[in-house]
């Protein structure tokens, strides 16, 4: 059993190498890539080269083109290194995780032909578990009621039902539409199935993508929640965006994946776009009043 750890890092040098550098000594992984996707700190390249040997490499992509493009850059090197692996491990580098949650999940995953991608359940600084670790498929009517605040306020309830209970999570192993790509493990078969990653999309919805080319192969997503991990969540490229330049990365996102996943039609094209301008009238009317609260 071979395996593969993709990290993206982007302007956070100071996790990725503490992270590294304890990954480093499991056993379990073979091969670790680096990849540093364009960080603006000049620096960030030189110091993450300091983390290279035998089992570590690190590497700059071309350009950055978001997670996803990133993830799969560190894939396409390995692959034009000849190298071959049975399992790719993408993961955050803002994350704490122990061997042994990697051990079961991979004796988890190669007990079952039919799971693809496999995740230990996701937990926040606090050790407490987060809600969204996993959730069901994203579907028009779901983002139609995510697109504005007030129809989140008004429908909340629905919302609820995209995620999955508290009770649901007592099991030990989950089978979920998408689970969160702050680390996750997948087969390389898989991988290669589906056609790496899609990287069309600079930020959000990479989730959502890779669980529909999952779904279409045949394969299952699973939650082990007998293993968890922790993400600090302390650097994204998402936290480096401005409210607006986030939110219309988001809508982007948004539009390629229900257009090229779930085949929206004309009218539901109009629909989303209507809402985004509604949105763009909330962030308006947001955004001083965070400003404010934050004085």
């Amino acid at each position: 059993m071979r395996v593969a750890v993709i990290v993206v890092n982007y302007n956070d040098v100071k996790d990725t190498l503490k992270y590294v550098k304890i990954i480093t000594e499991y056993d379990v992984i073979n091969r670790i890539v680096v990849v540093d996707n364009k960080s603006t700190d000049n620096n960030a390249i030189n110091e993450l080269k300091s983390l290279e040997n035998d089992k570590v490499k690190v590497i700059e992509a071309d350009k950055n083109g978001g997670y996803d493009y990133g993830n799969n850059f560190g894939i396409k090197y390995l692959e034009n290194l000849n190298e071959e692996y049975d399992y790719y491990i993408i993961s955050n580098p803002d994350i704490e995780i122990s061997e042994k949650a990697i051990k079961h999940s991979l004796e988890v995953i190669s007990k079952d032909e039919k799971i693809g991608v496999i995740s230990p359940r996701m937990f926040n600084k606090d050790n407490k578990p987060i809600r969204r670790s996993s959730w069901k498929m994203r579907t028009f009517g779901l983002d139609v009621i995510h697109s504005t605040r007030l129809l989140e306020l008004l429908f909340y309830r629905i919302l609820r039902n995209g995620e999955y209970s508290s009770k649901e999570y007592e099991t030990e192993k989950l089978e979920v539409d998408a689970i969160s790509g702050a680390f996750f493990i997948i087969k390389a078969k898989l991988l290669k199935e589906i056609g790496l990653l899609d990287d069309n999309v600079f930020l959000f919805y990479e989730e959502d993508i890779l669980a529909h080319k999952v779904n279409e192969k045949g394969y299952k997503i699973v939650s082990l929640n007998s293993e968890k991990f922790i993400h600090y969540e302390s650097q994204t490229i998402g936290k480096s965006l401005s409210y607006y330049k986030k939110m219309n990365q988001l809508f982007k996102s948004k539009m390629y994946y229900h257009k090229n996943y779930n085949k929206i039609n004309f009218l539901q094209i109009f629909i989303f776009h209507i809402l985004n301008i509604f949105r763009k009238i909330e962030l308006a009317i947001e955004i001083p009043i965070r400003k404010l609260l934050n004085k």
